[in-house]
């Protein structure tokens, strides 16, 4: 089974001649390490979105498959938690197992947590119509899982400083989705919309965000979507190639949506962004597109807010997949400003695909930036992985949807 990150098939870019922005330098000298193999006995299987580390260095994270649920032949899948031992190892802890009935099906996407300890995060369903938002709170004796909204929810979950939730929530006006508050009352919680979506074939304001919201000190929401924006001639194909898009919060508490770039708005832009944004010191944004750039095989890039408007520019464009292609994940930064990010790309023999990367941008003077590769995946060690996540000391974290032991995924990190 692959996830919607993988399988999203990108629309026909046009042929341009190979261009590197930035020219990758050779793998970087670190060390890779498998902390978990997914896949033996009732143990979750394939990962499903990117790991959580909280502030004691333990991580948490979905899988669609695995545990002993009925609601397939693969089972339900399962929320878990690794914890780091003594000796070097670590330590799986399975938080709950999904069965398929009043609990959901097939957990995807982030893990977010509240001051609290509370876990949210989404679940696709194992029929049509039945996503939903759940939470895990502690209880007396273990995890309490509750369905929190359903359906009509993507994965891409964000908390504010009141405990609401904030995503791809609700049908919207025109039944094709919309960004939603989610927010707890006495009676439960209900959802409030914020934004409708339009289809993608008649909107230009984007459609179908897959990533996580995040938040500016202002209060400001951002995103991405992977469809809408800009069509055909500019966009192959009658999908659209995807925005980065604001929603402003005024004094009255409604929200103005506002499209900071529409994808393929030139012949070398990206397009098709599967994941979100991350924000730096300055209110810069930074991204990827799955597609797009010179060759066609995605971008690195970057929106910055210069004389009133925001510009966008390429910090670097995959020239091939020798050392990475179409990144769909959301990059991290580390405590020294730089980025890193997973892509495909990279050794063969993975069945038909190539097994990915993880890749590291150096910020250089003047804004520029280098790339290199940390980890080419093979196989045995992982394949297909999913974006990381860094902790204090510099250390990078993250999943695999397949390869390792029993083919079922990895948690790996990579030591600088």
């Amino acid at each position: 089974m692959k996830l919607k990150s993988q399988i999203i098939p990108l629309a026909q870019v046009l042929s341009f001649a190979v261009t590197m922005f930035l020219a990758p330098s050779a793998v970087s000298a670190t060390k890779y390490k498998v902390l978990h193999t997914f896949g033996a006995g009732q143990d979750g299987s394939v990962p499903s979105g990117p790991l959580l580390i909280d502030g004691k260095g333990r991580l948490y994270g979905n899988t669609a498959n695995g545990g002993t649920g009925k609601c397939s032949d693969y089972s339900c899948g399962i929320t878990f938690e690794l914890l780091p031992e003594d000796d070097g190892w670590w330590k799986e802890v399975i938080i709950h197992e999904f069965t398929g009935g009043k609990d959901g099906a097939i957990p995807t996407g982030n893990i977010i947590a509240d001051p609290a300890g509370n876990l949210y995060s989404t679940l696709a369903g194992d029929v049509p119509g039945q996503a939903a938002v759940f939470e895990l709170s502690h209880g007396s004796v273990g995890w309490k899982i509750s369905l929190l909204y359903q359906p009509f929810v993507s994965p891409g979950l964000v908390l504010d400083h009141a405990g609401n939730l904030y995503g791809p929530l609700g049908p919207g006006k025109y039944s094709a989705g919309a960004i939603g508050r989610l927010s707890p009352g006495s009676h439960g919680w209900s959802c409030r919309q914020l934004y409708s979506f339009c289809h993608s074939s008649e909107c230009l304001d984007g459609d179908e965000p897959y990533a996580p919201l995040i938040w500016d000190r202002s209060g400001n929401l951002y995103g991405t979507t992977l469809y809408g924006g800009n069509g055909p001639p500019k966009c192959p194909g009658n999908l659209g190639c995807g925005v980065v898009f604001q929603m402003v919060r005024d004094e009255h508490g409604g929200w103005t949506y506002r499209i900071l770039h529409r994808f393929a708005s030139s012949p070398n832009d990206g397009q098709n962004p599967v994941g979100g944004l991350v924000m730096d010191a300055s209110g810069d944004l930074y991204g990827t597109t799955e597609g797009g750039g010179p060759s066609g095989d995605g971008t690195v890039f970057k929106l910055a807010f210069v004389n009133g408007n925001w510009q966008k520019t390429v910090l670097y464009a995959f020239p091939d997949c020798a050392d990475g292609c179409i990144p769909g994940s959301t990059l991290v930064f580390d405590k020294k400003g730089n980025l890193y990010g997973a892509a495909s790309g990279g050794n063969q023999g993975c069945g038909p695909d190539t097994c990915g990367t993880i890749f590291k941008l150096t910020r250089q003077k003047n804004d520029k930036w280098s790339y290199s590769v940390l980890h080419k995946f093979r196989g045995p060690d992982g394949n297909f992985p999913w974006g990381v996540v860094i902790d204090g000391k510099g250390n990078i974290f993250g999943t695999t949807e397949s390869g390792g032991t029993y083919n079922a995924g990895v948690a790996f990190e990579i030591m600088p």
